[in-house]
């Protein structure tokens, strides 16, 4: 479910809201409830329509008033209802890809217009661990609800595709996104690379 709001900064630019699809599924829920009530009732009831919680909102985009749609900003705020809720658009698209739903061109689509964090050690260099399959890489979550499944002690937030690529060039090393998550993907840190600064 996305969900529109104007933004302060400008009455015409908008975000545009990606709702967790179990708070969706209980407001559709309420309002049969509250239609049954008005039935039974002399005429309908003046009901205040609210939004979702905070926790409930999964990010959004920024849409400005040309029509130029921002990069998806996952909210850090946001508590998935299920266990395998998708936390964001590269998390939704790993998943699909993990079932056979989606192949590498999908994924790099969107990888390319996403930002990610990138865990940290004490020292506040990025840190390099073993993949399920021991191959040495960045670990890397693509929304703050990733992060809890990481023992890092800090992380660089919002890093583009092309930072990122310059980071695994830099170690010489693959990355691993979501370590732990339902959907955790290794990709070779060279063909990254090589799709996301393609033209």
């Amino acid at each position: 479910m996305t969900t529109p709001a104007n933004d302060d900064r400008s009455a015409e630019d908008q975000w545009v809201f990606l709702i967790d699809p179990a708070w969706q599924a209980q407001f559709a829920e309420n309002a049969r409830e509250g239609d049954a009530t008005d039935e039974a009732s002399d005429g309908p009831a003046e009901q205040e329509v609210q939004g979702p919680p905070l926790e409930a909102v999964v990010g959004g985009w920024l849409v400005t008033a040309d029509g130029t749609v921002g990069r998806f900003r996952a909210n850090p705020d946001y508590v998935p209802s299920q266990p395998g809720s998708p936390t964001d658009p590269v998390d939704a698209t790993l998943q699909l890809l993990v079932r056979g739903e989606v192949d590498s061109d999908g994924l790099f689509a969107v990888l390319k217009e996403s930002v990610f964090d990138v865990a940290l050690d004490e020292a506040g260099r990025p840190i390099i661990a073993p993949s399920p399959d021991d191959v040495p890489s960045l670990l890397v979550s693509t929304a703050p609800a990733q992060r809890h499944r990481v023992n890092a002690d800090d992380w660089r937030a919002e890093v583009t595709a092309v930072e990122l690529s310059d980071l695994l060039q830099e170690h010489q090393v693959d990355v691993l996104f979501n370590p732990g998550g339902p959907a955790s993907v290794r990709l070779v840190g060279e063909m990254f690379t090589e799709y996301v600064t393609a033209e």
